[in-house]
C-alpha cells in the first residue's frame, strides 16, 4: 500500500476516479462508435481528447499529486511492456537501421529546432529546455532546469511537454495514414 502512504487515500481513489471515467468513456465510443479494426486508434484518440478537456475541468485541475501518480502509473506500464520483450526475435542489422534513422531523426530535428529558435530569437534555455521536454519527455525537465540553474524555465518545458504529448498523438495517426497511402 506504498501509493496510498505516498499520495493519500483519497487523492489515489479521486485520480484513479476519474481515470477510470475517461477509460471507460473512450472505450465505449471505440467499440459502439468505430468498426472492430479501428478500436485502438479511436480509443487512443479519444483518450488523448478526453483528457484534454478532463484538465480544462477545475475540480479535476484542483486534484494536488495527480501528475505524479500518473507518471508512477506510465512507469509501471512501461515496466510491464518492457518484461514481455521477446529477445530471441532480435533481429541486429534491423536494429541498426533504427538506430540510423532515430539518430537522424533525433538529431535532424533537434537542428531544425535550433535554427527556428534561433530565427524566432528564443533564449537559448528555452530552446535546451524544450529540446528535453521533446526528445526526453516532461519528467526530464526538472532534473535539467535544476542543472541549468533556472527555475523560470520549468513551466516553458513541462507545457512543451504536455503540449508534445497531445499533439504527437494525433500527427502520428496523420502521418500514420499520410504514410499508409504511398
Amino acid at each position: 500500500m506504498g501509493i496510498r502512504r505516498r499520495f493519500g487515500a483519497p487523492v489515489v481513489i479521486k485520480v484513479l476516479g476519474v481515470t477510470l471515467v475517461i477509460v471507460a468513456l473512450s472505450a465505449g465510443f471505440a467499440t459502439v462508435v468505430v468498426p472492430k479494426e479501428w478500436f485502438q486508434v479511436a480509443f487512443i484518440l479519444m483518450l488523448t481528447t478526453l483528457g484534454i478537456i478532463g484538465s480544462l475541468i477545475k475540480p479535476v485541475q484542483k486534484l494536488d499529486k495527480s501528475y505524479d501518480m500518473g507518471m508512477y502509473l506510465i512507469y509501471i506500464f512501461s515496466l510491464a511492456i518492457a518484461s514481455m520483450a521477446d529477445l530471441s526475435n532480435l533481429n541486429i542489422m534491423g536494429g541498426l537501421y533504427q538506430i540510423g534513422f532515430m539518430l537522424i531523426a533525433i538529431f535532424g530535428s533537434l537542428f531544425v529546432h535550433a535554427l527556428i529558435c534561433r530565427l524566432l530569437k528564443v533564449d537559448a534555455d528555452s530552446m535546451i529546455i524544450s529540446s528535453v521536454a521533446f526528445i526526453n519527455s516532461p519528467p526530464f525537465v526538472p532534473m535539467f532546469s535544476a542543472a541549468m540553474r533556472n527555475k523560470n524555465t520549468l513551466i516553458t518545458g513541462i507545457s512543451a511537454g504536455l503540449i508534445g504529448y497531445a499533439a504527437g498523438n494525433y500527427l502520428g495517426f496523420i502521418m500514420s495514414e499520410f504514410l499508409s497511402k504511398l
